[in-house]
């Protein structure tokens, strides 16, 4: 009697691995490429500075930037192109909340809860 034939199984291919770029400069840059399983999301990128002023910058598609950064006084930056704003994070009622309050009011199919 002969064998019967097995199939073959592969091994799953993981997943690379983010490439880390380190500075010359006193702060650290941490880079990730773009997400395969993300799609609209390029890259993400960790800036840490020296005087704790850490910023998380997103790239989505070609023209779309979101830079969220630390510190005492956090802000969130949204940009297309040459065109955003930056609003302070680090208070209730303060101008993040302001401007998510005006995009509700205005754009209630946007809006989540």
């Amino acid at each position: 009697m002969s064998k019967p034939k097995m199939k073959k199984l592969r091994r799953p291919k993981a997943a690379p691995r983010p490439a880390v770029t380190v500075g010359k400069r006193p702060s650290t840059v941490v880079a990730f490429p773009a997400f395969p399983l993300v799609r609209g999301i390029r890259s993400i990128h960790v800036a840490r500075g020296n005087e704790g002023s850490d910023a998380i910058v997103i790239q989505l598609a070609p023209h779309y930037t979101i830079v969220i950064t630390g510190g005492a006084k956090p802000a969130v930056a949204m940009s297309y192109t040459h065109h955003g704003f930056v609003s302070e994070a680090f208070e209730l009622n303060g101008q993040l909340e302001k401007v998510i309050n005006v995009v509700r009011q205005h754009l209630p199919q946007l809006s989540t809860d």
